[in-house]
C-alpha cells in the first residue's frame, strides 16, 4: 500500500482544540507548517515554528481576511500531482491540509439573526482547501476534524499516511462540506419568501445531524437514531428529546415516532385537551376544561389500550392528574409543564419518561412545513396537512340537521380522524373518543372495528371518516349501532346513495370538503 510522505502541511482552524499538540508532533516528524491568522498566532505563542501563509505566497491577506489562502501557490501545492509540470512552475507541494470551518451552525443555534453576521460566518477558504485536498487525495490528505489527529500522527510516524486513510478523509471532507453548505442554504432560505416552500425547488438539500442513538429501530434487529434539521433555537425541537426530558430511561425509535404523533394531534386540539397514543394512532382523547377532566374522559374511552401507551396534554399536569396517571403503566407522559407536586410523585417511577415542551409552547405544534417518506429509489415529499378540521365549514346534505352538540362532536371526530392511519373511522361522544378503526383495507371494516370498540357507547354518538363512502354500507352499519350523525368529505359518484340511506334511517350527515388520508 502506497503512502503519502508528509513534508509540508497547512493549518487553518477555527476550533483550536488539540491543534498545538498535533502541530508539535508534526514538527517532531520533520513537517514544515504553513499557517494563517489566529492559527498562526496560537502556534507561534506555543513556541511552534511555522510560516505565515503570506510569506509563502508573497501576498498579504486582504478584504479584512476574506482572502488569505485563495492563491495559486496554495492550491497548486494542494492539487499538484508531483510531476514535471509542478517542478517547472516551482510549485511546492502541500501534503496535509488541516482545516475546520467557521461555526456557522453554532451561531444559528445561539440565535444570531442578523443576516450580515450570518454571511460573515460562511467559510470560503476552508472548504475550498479541504475540497482541493479531497480531490487530490492520492497526494494530499485532508483533515477536516480534530478527531482524526491521533490517527494521522500515528501513520506519519510509520513513514506516511496510507492512501486508504487519505481516501477515507476525502469522503469525510465531502460529507462535512456538503452538510455545511446545506445548513447555510436552509437557514438563508428563511430570508426569502420564494425559497420557503420546499415544493417550489427542483433540487433540495436537507441537512441532518444525529442527536440521539436509540436502543434499536422498530424491532430489536434494526439499528436506529434520531436526526434533527439544524435551525434557530425557537424552531429546533432536538432539545425536546434531551433537555425537555425530565425523567425516565432513554427514548426508543418507536417512542419518538409516537411522541411525534402525540404532538401533531395536540396541535389540532383545544387547550387542556388530552390524547393517548399507541402505535401512532390515538386510542384515547378528550376535550374538557381541565387536564384532569380531559384525562379522566380519555381514559374512560379506552382504558385497555392506554395501558403501556403515551399520554399527551395540551396544558399543565397537576397533582390530581398525576395521582391518576401514577396508577397506570405508561411509557411516556408529555405536557407543557408539570407542577412540582406532580413531578415529585411521577419521578418516583424511575423508568417513566416525562417530557416538557414549555420552552416551545408557541412553536412546537407548527414545526413541520413538509413531510418526507422514503420509497424505493428516492423519497416522496409533500406539504404538511395544514387543514384544521375544527375550522372547516361543514355542509349539511341530509334532511335532518345535526344539533350543535353533534356538530361539536363531529369536528372533534374529524380532528382525530386526520391523525388515524387510513382507512380511518372514528366514533366520538361528548368530545370523547370511544372507537377507532385504523389502517383497514375497506371502510366498512374500519367502521365495524370502531363500532365494536365503542360497544353500547355508540348509541347517540357521531362518526367521522377520513374519506368519502363509496357505498351506503357504512351508513347502514352505523345506523344499526345507534350513530346519530356522520361527517365525511364527500366526493363519491355514489354520494346520493349514502345521503338517501341517512334520510331513510334518520341520520344527519355533513360533507366537510376535506379528505384526510394518512398513510
Amino acid at each position: 500500500m502506497s503512502k503519502i510522505k508528509v513534508t509540508r502541511a497547512i493549518i487553518s482552524v477555527f476550533d483550536k482544540t488539540g491543534i498545538v499538540e498535533f502541530a508539535k508532533e508534526l514538527v517532531n516528524n520533520g513537517v514544515e507548517i504553513l499557517s494563517t491568522g489566529g492559527s498562526y498566532t496560537t502556534l507561534s505563542e506555543a513556541g511552534i515554528n511555522c510560516i505565515k501563509i503570506e510569506d509563502f505566497t508573497g501576498l498579504k491577506e486582504f478584504f479584512g481576511g476574506r482572502v488569505k489562502t485563495l492563491h495559486p501557490l496554495v492550491h497548486g501545492g494542494i492539487l499538484s500531482k508531483r510531476d514535471e509540470e509542478a517542478k517547472a512552475l516551482n510549485i511546492k507541494s502541500i501534503d496535509l491540509v488541516v482545516v475546520n470551518l467557521y461555526p456557522f451552525e453554532k451561531i444559528v443555534e445561539n440565535g444570531e439573526k442578523n443576516i450580515e453576521n450570518l454571511i460573515e460566518m460562511i467559510d470560503i477558504g476552508g472548504p475550498t482547501m479541504l475540497r482541493s485536498a479531497a480531490k487530490n487525495n492520492k497526494f494530499t490528505c485532508p483533515i477536516p476534524s480534530a478527531v482524526y489527529y491521533d490517527k494521522i500522527i500515528s501513520e506519519i510516524k510509520t513513514g506516511g499516511i496510507s492512501t486508504e486513510t487519505s481516501f477515507k478523509m476525502a469522503l469525510e471532507t465531502f460529507k462535512i462540506t456538503s452538510y455545511y453548505d446545506s445548513v447555510i442554504n436552509n437557514i438563508l432560505a428563511q430570508y426569502t419568501d420564494s425559497d420557503k416552500n420546499i415544493m417550489s425547488n427542483e433540487k433540495i438539500t436537507i441537512p441532518l445531524r444525529k442527536n440521539l442513538d436509540v436502543r434499536y429501530g422498530e424491532n430489536p434487529h434494526q439499528e436506529g437514531a434520531y436526526y434533527s434539521i439544524p435551525d434557530f433555537p425557537e424552531n429546533n425541537l432536538s432539545e425536546f428529546f434531551d433537555k425537555g426530558k425530565l425523567n425516565g430511561k432513554e427514548l426508543s425509535y418507536n417512542n419518538i415516532n409516537d411522541i411525534s404523533a402525540v404532538m401533531r394531534i395536540l396541535a389540532d386540539l383545544d387547550a387542556n385537551s388530552c390524547v393517548a397514543v399507541k402505535h401512532c394512532n390515538p386510542c384515547g382523547a378528550a376535550q374538557r376544561t381541565t387536564t384532569f377532566e380531559s384525562f379522566k374522559a380519555a381514559y374512560e374511552g379506552d382504558s385497555m389500550s392506554i395501558f403501556g401507551g403515551i399520554i399527551g396534554f395540551k396544558g399543565i399536569v397537576g397533582l390530581d392528574t398525576a395521582e391518576l396517571l401514577n396508577g397506570i403503566f405508561l411509557e411516556i407522559i408529555i405536557a407543557s409543564d408539570f407542577t412540582p407536586e406532580a413531578l415529585d410523585l411521577l419521578t418516583k417511577k424511575k423508568n417513566l419518561r416525562l417530557l416538557s415542551y414549555k420552552k416551545w409552547e408557541d412553536k412546537i405544534f407548527n414545526e413541520d412545513t413538509f413531510e418526507i417518506k422514503k420509497v424505493l429509489g428516492g423519497v416522496l415529499i409533500q406539504e404538511k396537512n395544514q387543514s384544521i378540521p375544527k375550522n372547516e365549514t361543514y355542509k349539511v346534505v341530509t334532511k335532518k340537521t345535526p344539533e350543535q352538540s353533534e356538530i361539536n362532536d363531529l369536528k372533534f371526530a374529524q380532528t382525530l380522524v386526520k391523525h388515524v392511519k387510513s382507512n380511518a373511522i372514528v366514533i366520538v361522544k361528548d368530545n370523547m373518543l370511544i372507537g377507532v378503526g385504523a389502517g383497514q383495507m375497506n371502510r366498512v371494516t374500519a367502521a365495524k372495528i370502531a363500532l365494536d370498540w365503542a360497544k353500547e357507547k355508540a348509541e347517540g354518538a357521531v362518526l367521522g371518516s377520513d374519506a368519502y363512502f363509496p357505498m351506503d354500507d357504512t351508513v347502514k352499519l352505523a345506523a344499526s349501532r345507534g350513530i346519530k350523525a356522520i361527517a365525511q368529505p364527500g366526493g363519491s359518484i355514489k354520494d346520493e346513495d349514502s345521503i338517501k340511506a341517512c334520510d331513510e334511517l334518520g341520520l344527519s350527515m355533513c360533507f366537510t370538503g376535506f379528505r384526510h388520508f394518512y398513510h
